[in-house]
């Protein structure tokens, strides 16, 4: 594993470093500055979620068109243009003074940072590496979790120090030094990696599938479901667990403790996903994948608690470390990677999606009352049904 790492360094770090750079754009970053937005410009909660909702799902649309683009743009340029976008973005989101310029700030934060950013780590890990796809698109899972412990803390100090508007500010100037001249560096030489990569790279029937192609494909309808199952779940409980929390005993400082078992479980997830792939494949392993997170769930209906939180925020990290690898691995198998930007925007596209979609149908189902059991018995419903896709799936050609 060390000697991979080492043999790739420079590629690597390019996956990593998107990665970490997409946390700007990420529901866990935006939601520490809900409170400032919706007390500037007098917002409900519902009204702020709402903006969120519709912003994201436009940044979702978008991206099928602007992830295509990794496919025909060189590497260099692609990533700095995303760079200076988030950049700007975040200096935009600094000077927000009305509701207009809060959902344009959201819209580009979804469509650059979560978008755009994770976009860019998972494909370029997943087409420069073939016999060491799982190891390299776990380094990427590497950046989001270090993200997730990084970024909180430094937040909530910078709040402290300078004010909401300032910690932006800082945010975009951090964004064009270190990312910006960062990432200009280790791909200076990419260009040559691509052409050694086309030069090697041979086009087999039935190997380099177009979008359009993989849309009428029967295979790829049941593996899709349990690809888009934990961010659908993950962001649903996650956005009503102030909600949730009391019913279970816990309270925010638990959770915050939390959030570290679950960055934790991350990466551990994610190396133990690497090597699973590399030794059998993502199509094989899909069917399984949600078993952890099913076990869990079962749990939670019926304990509450310390520990079982704990318990809970790991399975949840482990299980999404893992379903990341081994989807983002099981589309480059089946459809090749020639495409694979154009791909995976799709699958980015249906991903953010799910995710806009679930604090809006939970809310619903919570609102109804005592029903957190009915929520979770659901969402076990669902797992069993769309693991069993993923066994059918195996058999078809």
């Amino acid at each position: 594993m060390f000697k991979f790492f080492y043999k790739n360094s420079g590629l690597l770090f390019i996956g990593f470093l998107t990665a970490f750079g997409s946390g700007f754009g990420q529901t866990y970053f935006i939601s520490l500055f809900g409170g400032y937005f919706r007390e500037l410009l007098n917002l409900t909660n519902g009204e702020f979620g709402s903006y969120y909702s519709i912003a994201t799902i436009l940044s979702a649309i978008s991206l099928i068109w602007a992830g295509k683009l990794i496919d025909n743009i060189e590497l260099r340029k692609y990533v700095v243009t995303i760079v200076i976008g988030l950049s700007l973005t975040c200096l935009l989101v600094s000077s927000i003074i009305n509701v207009y310029m809060l959902f344009i700030s959201l819209y580009f934060l979804r469509l650059f940072g979560q978008g755009l950013m994770g976009h860019t780590s998972r494909t370029t890990m997943a087409r420069y590496f073939d016999k060491d796809r799982g190891k390299a698109l776990a380094v990427s899972s590497y950046g989001l979790a270090f993200g997730e412990m990084f970024y909180p803390i430094m937040v909530v100090l910078l709040i402290r120090l300078i004010g909401w508007r300032f910690t932006w500010l800082v945010s975009s100037i951090f964004i064009i030094i270190f990312f910006g001249m960062g990432l200009w560096y280790v791909l200076r030489n990419h260009s040559q990696i691509h052409k050694k990569f086309l030069n090697t790279q041979k086009v087999q029937e039935g190997v380099s599938w177009k979008r359009r192609d993989v849309l009428r494909d029967i295979k790829f309808y049941c593996y899709l479901p349990s690809s888009l199952l934990m961010p659908f779940a993950v962001t649903g409980f996650f956005f009503h667990q102030v909600h949730i929390a009391p019913l279970k005993g816990w309270d925010l400082n638990l959770i915050a403790m939390g959030l570290i078992f679950y960055a934790v479980f991350s990466i551990i997830g994610s190396t133990v996903a690497g090597l699973l792939v590399d030794k059998y494949n993502g199509r094989r392993l899909m069917p399984y994948l949600l078993f952890p997170f099913l076990i869990v769930l079962i749990f939670l209906m019926y304990l509450k608690g310390t520990i079982i939180l704990f318990i809970y925020m790991s399975v949840i990290g482990l299980t999404q470390a893992v379903g990341e690898n081994v989807s983002g691995s099981l589309w480059a198998e089946m459809y090749g990677v020639n495409n694979l930007g154009s791909i995976k925007a799709l699958m980015n596209f249906f991903g953010i999606l799910a995710s806009a979609a679930s604090p809006f149908i939970f809310g619903i189902v919570l609102d109804q009352g005592d029903t957190l059991n009915i929520l979770i018995l659901g969402t076990i419903i669902l797992i069993i049904i769309f693991s069993s896709l993923s066994y059918l799936g195996k058999f078809i050609k």
